[in-house]
């Protein structure tokens, strides 16, 4: 897999689902990619790793349970749906497409602003 750049984010299943999940700061991410170009969020795969885990399963439950809490946790952010995909190693990811805002800027649900830039997301305010 190629490296994270301005329209490509990997994330671990881990910050989506489970105990540890942490999908405010993936919301923010989307509203980040709404607000550039748009982009493509892998979730499966290991920060500064290039494959998910061996043996890694992902379920259309987990992945329909992920997009719900994004939707509901983002405003004016546009998401594809999501396709599930297994690694030569036997592992699954799943990824899918964040589109561009076009006419609004898009918030987290508690109005706040993120822009994009090269492989990093900023906060905006005033």
């Amino acid at each position: 897999m190629e490296t994270e750049h301005t329209q490509k984010e990997y994330k671990s299943l881990k910050k989506a689902y489970g105990t540890k999940a942490n999908l405010k700061e993936l919301a923010e991410t989307c509203v980040c990619f709404a607000n550039a170009q748009g982009g493509v969020l892998y979730i499966g795969i290991e920060d500064k790793e290039k494959l998910p885990p061996e043996n890694q399963t992902i379920t259309q439950e987990i992945v329909n349970n992920v997009l719900s809490r994004l939707r509901s946790l983002t405003d004016s952010v546009g998401l594809g749906d999501a396709i599930i995909e297994t690694d030569e190693n036997g592992g699954e990811y799943f990824h899918f497409k964040v589109f561009p805002t076009s006419r609004t800027i898009a918030t987290t649900s508690s109005g706040k602003i993120f822009l994009r830039v090269q492989d990093k997301c900023y906060p905006i305010t005033g």
